[in-house]
């Protein structure tokens, strides 16, 4: 009989339900939206409803393709620095704050005052920042107490659906835990001093668990409304950037990638937490116990680059202002314009930036411009300065010496202009892997397959992940790049005390 894995991906936009085979393969999918609810003030929430739906009704579509009795195991991933309050009984206090949601700003000043940044990072890697539960947690406490009061667990998305299923309320696992602001690294548990200076219950927080537990079995109900076979394992699985990682086929130690989308960042597996003096990159905890993933999160990658190519682009009707983006054309002119776009420099900081600058005020910037450019000099910059930024993540993380391959997930994936781009700037080849826009999916069912040993360990799994693609940095390119990069580090440096955002 088959042994499948039903791996439940719950993303910042939409829902994945993917079955895969004990080599890898997907064997069926399913997928749905569902909607972030904006409001002034930082509010980006989402509804638990909708991931409970969702569930059910991927997880039916996906059983029309394979027999629930081959599923061996449920797993799951999900978008990370939420903040789910629910009762005792397990019911929704609010709409979930999403990692987006940044209303707590408005008492990062108090938190400050209270702790001490430094030592927060030592023992959480983590920085003192709105989007992180643990400002969330004390937001609510202080502006809506009623709430926080009745709260029993603050969850993260797929920690309520595994309620959900299983019944078990109160449990997360430990890359999860990690993200929160609140969780000790080393000792891989929550800190209670934490907890006492800010004057919040450590009781609210859901027991912390390997991501590879077993932590319960579907039950009746679920069973009759998915087609589910009641009893089947449950694995707790992970959040989506520890998923990433293994899904990237990154499963040893100084084994790095990067996950390129809407956003981007660049990760490095270590086997103890990496402490950056300046606290520009953080440390989660990787699915595999053995090790963590320190990673460096840009704000816009992929925004940055639709958002030139839809700039570029020829208007086709100026009485409604259409505009199609023309991605193919632009992919193939961009191959002919010389590295360095004759001189330009452009920051991608669109939205401001996290790492390595962690500066929300600052902006895009096009430094050099004249009459001598064209629209795909201006679109090569653009390129050109994402990679710029990853590249300065990289450099915080110690990254070995040039030759090591960078592994390469992400709906950007396709884009090989950019790509090579990467490689050239970064003196580093790099490999897409293998079912790039699953790679959360796969990091998850290989949490499920650990866990109730379909695979001996996360090592044993490299034979699933396979190279797509390859790119080979261009020697002849390294230093223009070189003395562009420098340039792009300065330029910044001038004008980073210049509040843009006004």
């Amino acid at each position: 009989m088959p042994n499948y894995i039903l791996s439940h991906d719950i993303g910042t936009t939409n829902h994945k339900c993917v079955v895969f085979n004990e080599q890898g393969e997907i064997m069926a999918s399913a997928a749905r939206n569902y909607a972030t609810y904006y409001t002034s003030g930082g509010i980006a929430e989402q509804d638990s409803n909708d991931w409970w739906v969702n569930f059910l009704e991927t997880t039916v579509q996906v059983l029309e393709k394979v027999p629930a009795k081959d599923i061996s195991v449920l797993s799951f991933s999900g978008h990370m620095n939420g903040c789910l309050p629910v009762s005792a009984s397990g019911i929704p206090l609010t709409r979930s704050m999403i990692h987006a949601d940044t209303r707590s700003s408005e008492i990062e000043e108090e938190v400050f005052a209270k702790l001490c940044e430094d030592q927060l990072y030592e023992m959480t890697g983590n920085r003192i920042d709105s989007r992180y539960p643990l400002l969330k947690m004390y937001w609510l406490k202080e502006k809506r107490p009623n709430i926080y009061k009745d709260t029993s667990f603050f969850l993260q998305a797929k920690d309520y659906l595994v309620y959900k299923i299983t019944g078990n309320l109160g449990v997360t696992d430990y890359s999860d835990a990690s993200l929160t602001g609140a969780f000790h690294l080393e000792k891989r548990r929550w800190e209670d001093s934490l907890f006492k200076e800010l004057g919040l219950e450590m009781a609210k927080m859901p027991k912390a668990v390997p991501s590879t537990e077993v932590v319960g079995v579907v039950q009746k109900e679920v069973a009759v409304k998915t087609g589910l076979l009641e009893g089947t394992p449950v694995v707790i699985g992970g959040g989506d950037g520890a998923c990433a990682t293994i899904g990237a086929g990154c499963l040893r130690k100084n084994d790095s990638y990067i996950s390129l989308g809407t956003t981007a960042w660049v990760s490095k597996i270590v086997d103890k937490p990496f402490f950056d003096k300046k606290k520009r990159v953080f440390t989660i905890c990787d699915l595999n116990p053995d090790y963590y993933n320190v990673l460096g999160t840009m704000q816009t990658a992929g925004a940055a680059y639709e958002w030139a190519i839809q700039m570029l682009s020829s208007i086709q009707d100026w009485d409604q202002m259409k505009i199609t983006p023309e991605y193919e054309r632009f992919e193939e002119r961009l191959k002919g314009v010389p590295a360095g776009a004759q001189g330009l420099i452009f920051h991608p900081y669109l939205l401001g930036e996290r790492s390595p600058i962690w500066n929300d005020k600052a902006r895009g910037s096009l430094f050099g411009m004249g009459l001598n450019h064209d629209r795909f000099d201006v679109a090569k910059a653009v390129l050109e300065g994402i990679a710029y930024s990853l590249k300065s993540i990289a450099e915080v993380m110690d990254f070995e010496s040039v030759g090591r391959e960078i592994r390469l997930i992400g709906g950007l994936a396709k884009s090989e202009s950019l790509i090579q781009v990467i490689s050239d700037v970064c003196e580093r080849p790099v490999f897409v892997t293998g079912k790039s826009d699953f790679a959360t999916s796969v990091g998850a069912a290989v949490a499920g397959g650990v866990g109730v040993k379909l695979f001996r360990s996360f090592e044993a799994c490299a034979q699933l992940f396979h190279t797509s693609k390859q790119y080979i940095p261009n020697p002849a390119n390294a230093h223009v790049y070189r003395q562009q990069f420098r340039l792009f580090e300065e330029l910044y440096m001038r004008i980073k005390d210049i509040d843009f955002s006004k």
